[in-house]
């Protein structure tokens, strides 16, 4: 059995690396957001969609890196998931190739990908469907925290024909006259379902927008109402282990950041991260406490492994409220992982990996969660195309480490960790980085651009906007890749 009480106890596995007895199989549309288990896990390969440069510089990391686009260079799917690229027939040749126990390491299963694995001979290591929308389903989720010993957001979940019924003065003599909607049909992440209704005006061209009970293409059947609560909007990354949970240091959540994502696309839309925020003990303490619970109480009907949580936090009324639960790998990673890294704390991944192998290992969480508390510092954030129109890449940036000098962004090595970065004007571009000639479609789903890595926090004091410096690297990477200060 494995007695880890150390990050240099980890460390060993960094050099030997642990062996699954098989291969494993990491999925994803770019390479880079399923690389990190390669660090530590024997026999690793890649499955990805784009042809993009970070292959070439992972390809040094991971045992072998299948790319779709590679091997179909003319190949269009209806939806670019990991999903639709595991029922892909090259795919599943490739993944039947290979003799002996095959594992796959997605970050999150549903019911679509659980079809999409049948024939394969693949055990999964992550949650079925069933235990993943147990916790993430925002109507259920409620329920959940009070299963679990936790005080929900003051609200109330309702029948989608009922609350058509209820007019605004209805909703503010119970909430007030600012409220949130969410949507838990829509159940798409990054805020998209959540409405923030702070007048009559807004509430009542939402109804009229939804009034035959549909929302973009998805039918309504329950709505959500809760108190709106001013305060930061920090997450947290779990896992849940047979030991109990472990807990990171609270992560603020950058969201809604005009230069980087369309506002056409709502409030609430998640951009990135500051890692490290610094929030006072009890607040701390608030956000340990509710994790223990809702994890432990995970664990206790089934699920393992990492999650996330999002919280409401209120520093003048010193109350911390969780928002919801993402049972998943969520956004912060592999970020998050490579920071733990550069701070010598062991990586969540590792324990998740360690779980769905069935190792045997012996851990103190309590000791550990000390670990996870500690100092760290950094930052990412994804650039998208805020336009209503599609742009094209006018000039080809390569996948490493840059500096920002006279105005303008300067190649330096083709390191993408954070140790790797020298100082606070230093940053790494990552995730997908777009070939010349490229076509970034119009805001949407589609208009993703690039990952931007930071060891600093990028964040002005008031959390919603960036500092000028980082907006200024910002808008020359723009400059760079498009030929304008903003495409």
């Amino acid at each position: 059995m494995l007695n880890i009480k150390t990050y240099q106890d980890f460390a060993k596995f960094l050099e030997n690396k642990i062996d699954p007895k098989g291969v494993v199989f990491g999925v994803g549309v770019t390479s880079f957001m399923r690389f990190f288990p390669s660090l530590f896990i024997k026999n690793y390969n890649l499955i990805c969609f784009k042809d993009s440069k970070d292959n070439q510089v992972l390809g040094d990391l991971v045992d072998d890196i299948f790319i779709l686009k590679k091997t179909r260079p003319t190949l269009k799917l209806g939806f670019t998931n990991a999903n639709n690229i595991l029922r892909n027939k090259s795919v599943r040749n490739y993944i039947l190739s290979h003799k002996g126990k095959k594992f796959l390491f997605v970050y999150k299963m549903n019911k679509n990908m659980e079809h999409a694995v049948k024939g394969l001979g693949l055990k999964v290591i992550g949650n079925p469907a069933r235990l993943n929308k147990m916790f993430e389903d925002k109507v259920n989720f409620r329920k959940v925290l009070v299963k679990a010993g936790l005080e929900p957001i003051p609200g109330e979940t309702m029948k989608f024909s009922d609350w058509q019924q209820l007019e605004y003065e209805d909703v503010i003599d119970k909430y007030g006259k600012k409220f949130v909607i969410q949507l838990p049909d829509f159940m798409l992440g990054g805020g998209k379902g959540t409405l923030f209704i702070d007048s009559k005006r807004k509430y009542n061209e939402f109804k009229t927008k939804v009034e035959d009970g549909v929302y973009k293409k998805k039918v309504l059947t329950v709505v959500n109402i809760t108190k709106f609560l001013e305060g930061e909007s920090p997450s947290v990354a779990c896992c849940a282990t047979k030991y109990g949970t472990l807990i990171t240091r609270p992560q603020q959540q950058i969201l809604d950041i005009p230069q980087v994502i369309a506002k056409k696309k709502g409030e609430g839309l998640f951009v990135g991260h500051v890692f490290g925020k610094k929030y006072s003990a009890s607040i701390i303490k608030q956000i340990n406490e509710i994790s223990t619970k809702l994890g432990n109480y995970m664990y206790s009907k089934g699920y393992k492994g990492i999650f996330g949580i999002d919280f409401i936090v209120n520093e003048k009324e010193n109350k911390v409220y969780p928002v919801e639960c993402n049972a998943r790998y969520t956004g912060a990673f592999p970020m998050v992982s490579m920071l733990q890294l550069k701070y010598k704390i062991i990586p969540l991944d590792f324990w998740q990996f360690l779980e769905f192998l069935h190792i045997p290992y012996k851990i103190d969480v309590k000791e550990l969660n000390k670990m996870y508390q500690k100092q760290i510092n950094g930052s990412h954030i994804v650039l998208s195309n805020i336009r209503t129109y599609s742009i094209e890449v006018k000039k080809e940036l390569d996948v490493g480490t840059y500096q920002f000098k006279n105005k303008k962004v300067e190649y330096l090595s083709d390191n993408i960790f954070y140790e790797g970065l020298k100082n606070d004007h230093e940053f790494a571009l990552v995730d997908g980085v777009p070939q010349k000639g490229q076509i970034i479609k119009k805001y949407s789903r589609m208009a993703r651009i690039v990952h931007v890595l930071f060891n600093a926090d990028i964040l002005k004091a008031n959390g919603k906007e960036l500092k000028s410096e980082y907006l200024n690297i910002v808008f020359a990477i723009y400059k760079s890749m498009f030929n304008k200060k903003q495409p």
